[in-house]
């Protein structure tokens, strides 16, 4: 997806991007929540139908489908 896009869909979902390209929510940091580190805007991953941010590592990816099923 390009940037540009990316940027549009973060802004609908009320989050921002700070200086250094990490997601960022009122100010603060978006961290994926299954590896409790902030997510960059390169590696964001937002299934449809959520609002959850995640970083695009197989580990996140493995654990939100296990929690919530396949998208």
């Amino acid at each position: 997806m390009p940037s540009e896009l990316k940027l549009l869909l973060l802004k609908e979902l009320g989050l921002g991007v700070d200086g250094n390209g990490y997601i960022t929510k009122s100010g603060n940091q978006v961290l994926d929540p299954y590896i409790e580190q902030p997510v960059n805007v390169e590696n964001m991953a937002i299934f449809p139908g959520s609002t959850i941010v995640l970083d695009d590592n197989p580990l996140s990816l493995a654990s939100y489908i296990e929690e919530y099923g396949e998208v």
